[in-house]
């Protein structure tokens, strides 16, 4: 049996299409959607990794508890620096105050939603992922 080269590129690239659409995750998949959680938080580090960055906190809950290493999964590098995020605009030990999806097995941390730098600018994904500001309270 014969199969020509046109057909074989098709089936080829389909079967790389779906590899990659079956390794990218929805978010919510792994956080709940329905519930925000409220914080301020002092960030550890960024993990400035593909396919999206993580950012670990320290944070401190409503009641006053402390959590260490909340790991917060955010937008792709890429998104963050044209949003104007980058290794200059977030510095390990400033206080931020985040908003974030927690994850459904309830572990620590989930998926970052809002982000108020200190110098009062927001950076929200629900606005297409923009810095804006300063807040205006």
């Amino acid at each position: 049996m014969r199969v020509s080269l046109p057909l074989m590129m098709v089936v080829s690239g389909s079967l790389f299409s779906a590899s990659g659409a079956l390794a990218h995750h929805a978010v919510q998949a792994t956080v709940d959607i329905d519930k925000d959680v409220e914080a301020i938080a002092t960030l550890v580090k960024v993990d400035w990794i593909n396919p999206h960055a993580w950012m670990h906190f320290d944070v401190t809950m409503p009641d006053g508890t402390v959590m260490s290493d909340v790991k917060l999964e955010s937008l792709a590098m890429t998104a963050l620096r044209q949003a104007g995020l980058d290794s200059d605009a977030l510095a390990p030990g400033d206080r931020y105050d985040v908003t974030y999806y927690p994850n459904r097995d309830g572990s620590a941390g989930g998926f970052m939603t809002r982000m108020v730098l200190p110098d009062g600018r927001v950076f929200d994904i629900k606005n297409r992922g923009k810095v804006v500001g300063p807040e205006v309270n």
